[in-house]
């Protein structure tokens, strides 16, 4: 079974805006997807969806075999999210947000404490570790998140846009993590909107225009269906501008 099966999904929100529209879309164990899509085109809801925090509003999606609308609590212990929203809890500090979660996730104190100070250690975090959430610029925020993700060795990461606002450094040492993570048989799914980190990470991408997947497939199976100075401009980004109108 796929780790992540989206079957005919549409999220329609109260206002009536249609963000995604008949969704469907498979991503195996062991692989990187990678969504992308411009502004608006529905990325981020589809994440919510797969994180279990949006219900479609039609249409069924299973991660790890698991219902989203049916058993959500069980699927948020064994994924590792990072929402482009601020997902760390305001009342604790860097440290208990880790510990906290890994306590969710059901881990023992012997296996999560050193990891939670080795993934303080690797993002730069061990000054910042007893500081207040709501003290924490930006990108410190994002890394503790990065590090909450990762930290529980979840079976499957989910990732919205994850290095937006990291210096160069921060994001080659997650493109690495996030490799190491797949070696081991985990599953990612991102949404990015930098076109060098889909064609650096992802087995296979899925290119949403209007709520809709309009193409999907390899690095390789897409530069050659895209047709328009692939050489020049990469093969996602010569897909990309393919599959939403901009290349003639």
């Amino acid at each position: 079974m796929a780790a992540v099966v989206v079957d005919q999904a549409t999220v329609i929100y109260p206002s009536g805006v249609k963000a995604v529209e008949g969704l469907s879309m498979r991503v195996r164990h062991g692989e990187i997807y990678g969504l992308l899509g411009l502004n608006g085109a529905g990325k981020t809801s589809v994440i919510k969806m797969l994180a279990t925090l949006l219900r479609p509003t039609a249409g069924r999606i299973h991660i790890l075999g698991l219902d989203t609308m049916a058993r959500p609590a069980e699927i948020k212990r064994r994924i590792g999210v990072v929402p482009q929203e601020n997902n760390l809890d305001t009342c604790l500090n860097v440290r208990q947000n880790l510990v906290f979660h890994c306590r969710f996730a059901g881990l023992a104190k012997k296996d999560y404490a050193p990891r939670v100070e080795e993934w303080l250690a690797l993002l730069g975090l061990e000054g910042k570790a007893t500081e207040s959430v709501l003290r924490l610029s930006g990108g410190t925020k994002r890394k503790a998140m990065l590090a909450k993700a990762f930290l529980t060795e979840p079976e499957l990461l989910i990732l919205d846009e994850p290095t937006a606002g990291l210096d160069p450094d921060v994001r080659a040492l997650l493109w690495d993590k996030a490799g190491e993570f797949r070696s081991r048989g985990g599953t990612v799914f991102l949404s990015t909107h930098y076109l060098e980190e889909a064609e650096r990470l992802c087995d296979r991408v899925g290119i949403l225009h209007g709520g809709r997947l309009v193409a999907e497939g390899t690095v390789a199976d897409l530069a050659h269906g895209a047709g328009c100075a692939a050489s020049e401009l990469g093969g996602v980004a010569a897909a990309f501008r393919r599959a939403v109108g901009g290349c003639s």
